[in-house]
């Protein structure tokens, strides 16, 4: 996962805007935590 998100980030890159602050593999984590934890409105049902 963290491979392909490397190659799209690539991609994007621009100059204009601020730095992550955090890499890429600390933003997977959270997206991950962030989806396991808070669930949709679907499965809460």
């Amino acid at each position: 996962m963290v491979d392909i998100l490397r190659q799209t980030d690539g991609l994007k890159k621009s100059k204009v805007g601020c730095k992550n602050k955090l890499n890429l593999d600390e933003q997977l984590l959270m997206d991950l935590k962030y989806l396991r934890e808070y669930r949709t409105y679907f499965y809460i049902r």
